[in-house]
């Protein structure tokens, strides 16, 4: 019998270094670093720092898709990548199911723990690279899925107060990606007219429950519906919406080039327009743009292996998907990420 424990024993030890424990109620988590704004400048951690990302849309959608996200953290910010956006109602999945997404939110308005450890997970693993997360709520593939407003307010309670409690705070916020759509977004609080006083409501009740995380709406391109309204901290837009001269802006969508039924390739028109946009951004101070891709946010696509988490290939053909040139045109352009800064040189 002892020779019996003594065998096991290793195993059971080996057992217990890989468990991986589930977040409880009870243990009190370590606060991230801190995203603010500043005179229309973005610090974290009281450092000011300059944002250069991705849209990964759907990178909540799974455990796998989660994971290979997480394993790709370190080369994005060697290539001077230190932002991401998710969502936690998941973004258009392309082809060949455009509402394949994962929805995070029960039709009650309750954040699913699964998809709440994902996120946590997430967003302290880019903490610890001196990365932001964008962290969106709802989108107008998942609104419909909603009860009624009041359990919309539920989810953005919901929402805030986990950020709020788990105190994760590399984050900010965007309330409901393409506000007023005028094709797919269904919920009238969600769509024009009025707005203005919609959107500042959404807010309000994010703030009275996280009022350090800041929060913003950002409008479908084609809709009218406004940028800026009473009560946000950052200007979202969208595509190719021109950047306002004030206030610390965020396009969390650029203009796609590639499509869901071809991902990750790319000709020189499309090259051209994607390089003369990330020079755009670098002019403006205040501004930071979440690159968008096919290749990144869809699910399945043509390609058969979306959403990449991972830079791929050049984007020359079939067998050379990806969108290695924009991680590259940051680490030439800007630099890779050593926190608080991006230093120019490999």
């Amino acid at each position: 019998m002892a020779i019996q424990l003594r065998s096991i024993a290793p195993l059971v030890l080996l057992s217990m270094s890989l468990c991986v424990c589930p977040i409880g109620a009870a243990d009190e988590p370590a606060a991230t670093r801190e995203f603010e704004i500043r005179n229309d400048r973005a610090f974290l951690g009281g450092q000011q720092v300059d944002l250069w990302g991705l849209r990964c849309g759907n990178a909540l959608h799974s455990e796998a898709i989660t994971e290979r996200h997480l394993r790709n953290l370190d080369n994005m910010a060697a290539h001077g990548i230190n932002l991401i956006g998710v969502y936690i109602q998941g973004s258009n999945a392309g082809w060949p199911d455009a509402d394949a997404a994962l929805n995070g939110f029960t039709r009650d308005g309750k954040l699913k723990p699964v998809v709440a450890q994902r996120l946590e997970t997430l967003v302290r693993e880019a903490d610890r690279r001196g990365m932001v997360v964008m962290v969106g709520l709802f989108t107008h593939r998942k609104d419909q899925e909603f009860h009624d407003d009041a359990a919309i307010r539920g989810a953005i309670e919901e929402a805030a107060r986990f950020l709020s409690e788990r105190k994760l705070k590399n984050v900010f916020v965007d309330l409901c990606h393409e506000f007023s759509h005028p094709e797919r977004m269904d919920k009238e609080l969600l769509r024009e007219p009025d707005g203005e006083t919609k959107k500042a409501k959404l807010s309000a009740w994010f703030k009275a429950v996280a009022p350090d995380i800041e929060v913003g709406v950002c409008p479908d391109a084609r809709s009218g519906s406004g940028d800026s309204y009473p009560g946000l901290d950052v200007r979202m837009i969208q595509k190719d919406m021109p950047i306002p001269a004030t206030g610390f802006v965020v396009n969390v969508e650029t203009l796609r080039q590639d499509v869901y039924q071809n991902d990750g390739i790319f000709n020189q028109t499309n090259l051209d327009f994607i390089f003369a946009d990330c020079a755009r951004y670098q002019a403006a101070p205040n501004a930071a743009m979440l690159f968008h891709a096919a290749f990144i946010q869809g699910i399945t696509n043509y390609s058969g292996s979306a959403p990449h988490a991972e830079m791929g290939g050049y984007g020359t053909g079939t067998n050379d998907r990806g969108v290695r040139f924009y991680y590259e045109w940051v680490r030439d352009h800007v630099g890779r990420w050593d926190y608080p800064r991006h230093v120019r040189g490999r």
